[in-house]
């Protein structure tokens, strides 16, 4: 049987093979640090957001994929195919492995989206990781205008459900280069500009439904979400933009903070405690300035910024955790 092209998620008869596989025990035994992402017809376990497995289904069997480098310790990066009983079996060596490889970044990414989780109390909840848009065939794909991804996707709790669009930044060398900052918006702009918005609101509707599916604990708030977004005009959901900055940390009193940093890149003059401005393209001069809700390109993010190093991160709500600075656009 030819299986139904979703637009984000997985059939009944998968989510109930994956609950009787082993996979799913491992899942359960190590909630404090995996996150179950749901894609086009396909399941990835991460480990520090990044891949354990790659999980289908076909012919009705749970098959697997792994990385090469992670299941031998090599350089070789190839993805193999691997039974879900070796997976488990080797449970210990991929996440060693990834660990190994995993930037400072990606863990506080993964420790910042489960610590939120696993708060009752947060008045959010991250329902993905590494989120690209979805596509039908690898040719819309090439051909799209917009490939890019978010690091994380939250959903407020409070009855007004706002989305947020979350990208993570840890340290100041973090903000520069090609993935810096100037690209982050960037991508946010050509986001809210396609009003990509109209199609990823059925991607969380189907995410959510496949989380309650496959015994993730979806928040109750959560539970009723497509009926509460039954027929939506896009304006009708509110999204918002988020960077979040952790270490924000000169290397010395005398070296720029990330939020100096960053700020170089963001203005065309000199804000935020701003010791030199970047020589490149700044934010401002082609997106206008993103911390007012008076920009005129009609583009506002809200940047949070914390001290904390990913030793002792303790932040659990995503947005309204304890972050020593916050610009709000005003």
């Amino acid at each position: 049987m030819t299986k139904k092209k979703l637009t984000r998620g997985i059939d009944e008869e998968f989510a109930k093979a994956f609950k009787q596989s082993e996979l799913f025990t491992l899942y359960k035994k190590n909630k404090k640090e995996l996150f179950l992402g749901v894609r086009n017809n396909y399941l990835n376990l991460y480990y520090n957001c990044d891949s354990v497995a790659k999980i289908d289904y076909k012919k009705e069997e749970i098959i697997c994929q792994t990385s090469k480098n992670y299941l031998h310790g090599t350089n070789i990066r190839n993805h193999i195919n691997i039974s879900p009983r070796d997976i488990c079996k080797n449970y210990a060596i991929i996440t060693e492995n990834i660990a190994k490889r995993s930037t400072p970044e990606k863990k506080a990414q993964s420790k910042l989206v489960i610590l939120n989780n696993l708060n009752k109390n947060s008045k959010w909840f991250c329902i993905d990781v590494e989120w690209a848009k979805a596509f039908e065939n690898k040719q819309q794909k090439d051909d799209a205008d917009f490939n890019a991804r978010f690091d994380i996707i939250a959903i407020s709790k409070e009855n007004n459900h706002k989305v947020a669009l979350i990208e993570l930044k840890y340290g100041r060398q973090a903000i520069g280069g090609y993935s810096g900052i100037y690209r982050h918006i960037e991508n946010f702009n050509k986001y809210r500009k396609k009003r990509y918005f109209n199609s990823h609101k059925k991607e969380i509707i189907d995410i959510i439904k496949n989380q309650k599916m496959l015994g993730v604990n979806v928040p109750v708030e959560l539970q009723n979400l497509e009926n509460k977004w039954k027929n939506p005009k896009a304006k009708d959901i509110n999204y918002n933009f988020y960077v979040i900055t952790l270490d924000n940390n000169g290397e010395t009193p005398q070296h720029s903070t990330p939020k100096q940093t960053m700020a170089a890149y963001l203005f065309k003059r000199k804000r935020w405690g701003c010791k030199e401005l970047s020589p490149g393209p700044k934010v401002e001069e082609k997106f206008g300035d993103v911390t007012k809700k008076s920009n005129k390109k009609q583009l506002q993010v809200t940047f949070l910024f914390s001290k904390q190093t990913l030793k002792k991160l303790n932040i659990n709500d995503v947005i309204y955790g304890n972050y020593d600075d916050k610009e709000i656009p005003q």
